[in-house]
């Protein structure tokens, strides 16, 4: 007998084939991922011998790939969905040429495929070839008039919320939240049994966006919706984002049974991703508790678990938290070659607001590290620190500053400004002062109190709130776009809601931030600011931190416009 409890001696015929195909779509459905995998996989086997189901072979062959992805094995997700559409292709150019029913069924399947490609390539970092694919297919599926066909509604609801899925990796938040709220009403209209997936998908949105009540409600619905549609898969993944939303508030105790029943689910079903996803989240509950050992076993089993299932991003994440805690037990130079490796990977998947915030993180361990030195005796090894510090922290900070100036509402900037934009420009001027770089405070305090020119031109324009205006020399230049607050897993430690900043004559850069916080508190337009001259020669205020934060980050920090400052 086979694995699966088959004959490996028996070759099913068409109906059997199919009958193979169903098996596997109600093991998958029901979470037993090794068995669905197995009669896809003997499907695939027996079609191959029978050169009359080419169509059956490619569908096992696609539903093989998302059943390898679920359980993180994505580089042979991958390689069965090439595999597959390569046989589309061949269908296409055979009977479905000479026969309109079967070019109709060619074409769902075509999209299947591109749906389960782009799942496998967002899994392994590869971004912008995961939104091809879905762009393909919803181009493919996308119906003509109100009413979609029986086979058609349940694929171009998978390619809806994939889509979703797909920007909220790419911390695209507005856009992310019109599809879940699109996909919601199409599965509504047509498929009210398939709520959770959009539900789901909501909930992280209003997570990572600074709206937690509303991310636990859908979070609930979502559970709800899967127990209902009994889809325990659905049920185990939204307790997860659960926890992890009670984890960013605190509430390390309602969140570690979630996490428990949860991780029995995925280690059970051989979901190698969500499990190394759990292990993350059971690793930042150890660090809350203090039990910063155990914190670092744990991310390094879901570090190596990550790597395992080819998903570069995920991996990245974890380096950042696995390196905080190595520097709390003081094992530093492996705090720096995690951190090392996450910026790397950053960089490489084109990730220049992720790759700045670590660089800000990676400086406040460094200042760390310079405060714990007795005084006078850090010497030379001190010094290189503080310095390695300010060439971190300043390019950072000047990056996450400029975040804001692409944010179109008021409040996502005073957001940003207090929570992220503040503190990075803080800690840049508490290190060059520690550091005694009296030219480079003298430019960061030229750069404050330069203020926050406000955005012209006509709505839409070049010069309006949806986009930012192009000097000369700025045509086309990329832009860091962020969400409203750090990704949901970017940083260890408790995420505060940010309290108002009270004005007052204490603060010693209110003066400089006077424009940004009236722009900001009346939902005012505003621009990126130009380049200062600091003379009349043109010597640039901050121009080697800006050089390196355009390059380091990939985005336009700055536009190509000098004023003077005389």
């Amino acid at each position: 007998m086979a694995a699966d409890g088959s004959s490996p001696s028996t070759s099913p015929g068409e109906s059997g084939i199919s009958a193979l195909i169903d098996e596997g779509n109600d093991a998958f459905l029901r979470g037993e991922f090794p068995l669905a995998l197995a009669r896809f996989d003997r499907a695939a086997e027996a079609a191959a011998r029978r050169p009359d189901t080419l169509d059956l072979r490619t569908q096992a062959l696609v539903n093989r790939a998302s059943t390898a992805d679920r359980m993180g094995d994505h580089p042979a997700a991958v390689a069965a969905v090439h595999e597959a559409l390569g046989r589309c292709e061949r269908l296409a150019a055979t009977a479905a040429a000479e026969d309109p029913v079967v070019a109709a069924a060619v074409t769902v399947l075509r999209a299947s495929a591109l749906v389960n490609l782009s799942q496998a390539l967002l899994n392994t970092g590869e971004l912008s070839a995961a939104l091809g694919a879905l762009e393909q297919a919803r181009e493919l599926l996308d119906p003509q008039d109100e009413i979609l066909p029986e086979d058609t509604a349940d694929l171009f609801i998978g390619t809806l919320v994939a889509l979703t899925a797909l920007t909220i990796q790419r911390e695209e938040w507005s856009r992310a939240h019109e599809l879940a709220v699109e996909s919601l009403d199409v599965v509504l209209r047509h498929r009210p049994a398939l709520t959770g997936r959009p539900l789901m998908n909501l909930s992280a949105v209003h997570l990572a966006t600074g709206r937690p009540d509303l991310g636990e409600d859908f979070a609930h619905q979502a559970i709800a919706a899967f127990e209902a549609s009994d889809t325990p898969s659905g049920v185990a993944e939204t307790r997860q984002s659960l926890a992890q939303l009670c984890l960013r508030s605190g509430r390390i105790a309602e969140a570690e049974p979630l996490l428990a029943a949860s991780q029995e689910f995925f280690e059970r079903a051989g979901m190698a991703r969500q499990s190394a996803f759990g292990l993350d989240l059971l690793g930042l509950s150890a660090a809350l508790r203090g039990d910063q050992a155990h914190a670092v076993e744990l991310y390094g089993r879901s570090l190596a678990r990550f790597e395992g299932c080819g998903a570069p991003i995920a991996a990245a994440e974890v380096r950042v938290r696995l390196a905080a805690g190595l520097h709390a037990g003081r094992r530093y130079d492996e705090s720096e070659t995690q951190l090392a490796l996450a910026q790397e990977a950053f960089t490489v998947s084109g990730l220049g607001l992720r790759r700045a915030q670590t660089d800000f993180f990676h400086a406040t361990l460094l200042e760390d590290r310079v405060s714990a030195t007795a005084p006078g005796a850090a010497g030379p090894a001190g010094a290189a620190l503080l310095g390695r510090a300010v060439g971190l922290a300043v390019p950072a900070a000047l990056a996450l500053d400029a975040v804001r100036f692409t944010l179109a509402g008021g409040a996502q900037r005073e957001r940003w400004h207090r929570a992220l934009a503040e503190p990075a420009m803080r800690l840049a001027f508490r290190l060059a002062v520690r550091a005694g770089a009296a030219d480079l405070v003298a430019e960061l305090i030229e750069s404050r109190c330069a203020g926050t020119p406000l955005r012209d031109g006509p709505p839409g324009g070049a010069g309006s709130a949806d986009g930012p205006p192009e000097e000369p020399g700025d045509a086309g230049a990329p832009v860091l776009r962020p969400p409203d607050f750090l990704h949901p897993l970017a940083f260890p430690g408790r995420m505060e809601a940010v309290p108002p900043h009270p004005a007052g004559p204490g603060d010693a850069f209110q003066l400089g931030a006077a424009l940004a916080g009236v722009a900001a508190g009346a939902g005012l337009a505003v621009a990126p600011p130009p380049r200062l001259a600091l003379t009349p020669d043109g010597a640039v205020a901050l121009a080697a931190y800006l050089a390196q934060a355009e390059a380091r980050y990939g985005a336009r920090i700055r536009t190509a416009r000098v004023v003077p400052t005389w």
